[in-house]
């Protein structure tokens, strides 16, 4: 099976992805201000006594005077004095750490001037001038400490990761924890029985997993909703089926008391009412039990055959009708089921055909096999039902308005078919007619004889 990447990830990945980046920025970016700025401090404050003792020396015994002061002189701890040529080279020969000199290049030093130019940049570090009119650059810099050990610029970085992380966090619970909380809120609320609980809009419209869970979490509970109203529906309905028969047995028992026995009339009627209490309550009791996969026996069924003998027999209530059935069968096609439910199932939706169907006018019914299915139809030409109604014609106890025809049968004629026919993984539905009329269309898949 190909499961679709989960899209929640790439957006989780997207917030990291974009904190790890803001964080970077931010990190180098402290670090290159912070660094500047405690160095430039330093040089600042610690070079000014320092520079004037060594532009004194300078003054009196020129360079070489500088060079024996600034070997021998006593520098405070933690930091190192540069004297500094015009090439920007240590007098002593000394080298500059790797990590300053760009530093130094750009902001104590800084570019050569421009011949002819009046323009002097500012230095942070002071010149001193000799006799000879040679003018040195003179430095005071931190001894043996990296950017990286300074405690400033790492309660920073400490500082910016914290911002970050709690950045990052803030996004994620609001991305992902307050859906979550309004999900288990729903679900909390529909097990508590208020059947009205729905995520809304700002959920459900979501375009990733959550909003995916939303939808079928609504989707859900509408479908119980409508399950619950189509079982007190069905307990309605089947309970008016049960009463109306018995009180009609009632009233003929009643009026046979009265006339002191049983005539042929009540007879007939109170076997009548008791065949159709017989008849509704085998629907009921078949309808139920189509929920069981347990109930169901599989076997090979040649779909023609069936519905040959299911012709040949339902052909008398068709004559006795005034309509005739007309069968069309190709290829024969062979599907895996129950033959007793098929039958049951096929046999509603064809007594239903000829209940409706007017005096001369012919019930067509036809199978064939078309892309690993079997198609079976069964069309008339009764009165029709509305388009509104196709669908819930298959619901139990459902009579379209206008329909017409006989108000016969339990009602749950169509409702077995449908079960029927979806405990075979096949479905079933119905259209108008061209003409006039109604096409019940059944669908199971094929036997594979592979």
């Amino acid at each position: 099976m190909n499961i679709p990447a989960p899209r929640i990830y790439a957006r989780m990945a997207f917030y990291v992805g974009t904190a790890l980046a803001a964080f970077l920025a931010l990190a180098v970016g402290s670090v290159a201000l912070l660094a500047s700025a405690e160095l430039a401090s330093y040089v600042q404050t610690r070079q000014g006594p320092l520079g004037q003792e060594a532009a004194a020396v300078l003054a009196e015994g020129g360079r070489p005077a500088l060079e024996r002061w600034l070997a021998g002189t006593q520098v405070p701890a933690g930091a190192t004095v540069f004297v500094l040529d015009a090439q920007s080279r240590d007098i002593l020969g000394r080298t500059m750490p790797a990590y300053l000199e760009g530093f130094v290049r750009n902001s104590v030093v800084g570019p050569p001037d421009e011949p002819g130019s009046n323009y002097r940049p500012v230095r942070l570090a002071p010149q001193i001038i000799g006799p000879d009119g040679a003018s040195y650059t003179f430095l005071v810099l931190p001894k043996g400490i990296t950017i990286w050990g300074s405690p400033a610029i790492t309660f920073g970085l400490i500082l910016a990761a914290l911002l970050v992380v709690g950045t990052v966090a803030w996004l994620v619970a609001g991305a992902f924890g307050r859906p979550v909380g309004e999900l288990q809120t729903a679900v909390r609320q529909l097990a508590s029985g208020r059947l009205e609980a729905r995520l809304p809009a700002g959920i459900t419209g979501r375009r990733d997993e959550l909003g995916d869970l939303a939808r079928d979490f609504n989707t859900m509970a509408d479908q119980i909703v409508g399950l619950l109203e189509g079982r007190q529906q069905l307990m309605a309905e089947l309970s008016h089926e049960l009463r109306s028969p018995l009180a009609r047995l009632q009233a003929a028992v009643a009026l046979a008391a009265h006339r002191g026995g049983l005539g042929e009339t009540e007879r007939g009627r109170i076997e009548e009412e008791l065949g159709r209490l017989d008849q509704v309550i085998g629907d009921v009791l078949r309808f139920s039990r189509l929920g069981s996969a347990a109930e169901i026996q599989r076997r090979l069924v040649r779909v023609g055959e069936l519905l040959a003998d299911l012709v040949r027999v339902e052909q008398i209530e068709a004559t006795a009708r005034g309509c005739e059935l007309r069968l069309d069968v190709r290829d024969n096609p062979t599907v895996v089921g129950d033959p007793a439910l098929l039958r049951s199932g096929l046999e509603n939706i064809l007594r239903n055909a000829i209940r409706y169907s007017p005096p001369g006018a012919s019930v067509e019914v036809s199978a064939r096999s078309e892309g690993g299915m079997a198609l079976i139809g069964i069309a008339d030409r009764g009165p029709g039902v509305p388009e509104a109604f196709l669908q819930r014609i298959f619901e139990p106890y459902f009579r379209a308005p206008g329909s017409g025809g006989p108000a016969t049968g339990t009602g749950l004629g169509l409702a077995i078919a449908r079960r029927v026919f979806e405990a075979h993984d096949g479905t079933v539905a119905a259209a108008a007619r061209p003409g006039g009329g109604l096409v019940v269309s059944a669908r199971l898949p094929l036997a594979d004889f592979a």
